[in-house]
C-alpha cells in the first residue's frame, strides 16, 4: 500500500483539509478521492504521491476560471 496525499481546496484553490491515504495504486486513490470530494464541502481535490501531483478535480458545476 502507498501513501496518497489529498489536498482539499476552497473557492479561491487554497487549502483547507489535508488528509493521508493509503491505498494500491493511482486509480485506487483517485475513486478515494472523487467518494470524498462528492461526500464533502469542499470545491476540489489534488491528490499527490511522492512529490508528484497525480491528480486534480473540481466539484461538477465549479466553473474555475472564477478564481482570482
Amino acid at each position: 500500500m502507498q501513501e496518497y496525499h489529498c489536498f482539499f481546496v476552497d473557492s479561491a484553490d487554497q487549502v483547507v483539509r489535508t488528509l493521508t491515504i493509503r491505498c494500491r495504486n493511482d486509480n485506487e486513490a483517485q475513486t478515494r478521492a472523487d467518494k470524498l470530494l462528492e461526500t464533502g464541502n469542499h470545491i476540489g481535490v489534488e491528490v499527490w504521491i511522492d512529490g508528484r501531483k497525480l491528480y486534480h478535480l473540481w466539484k461538477p458545476g465549479f466553473d474555475p476560471s472564477t478564481l482570482k
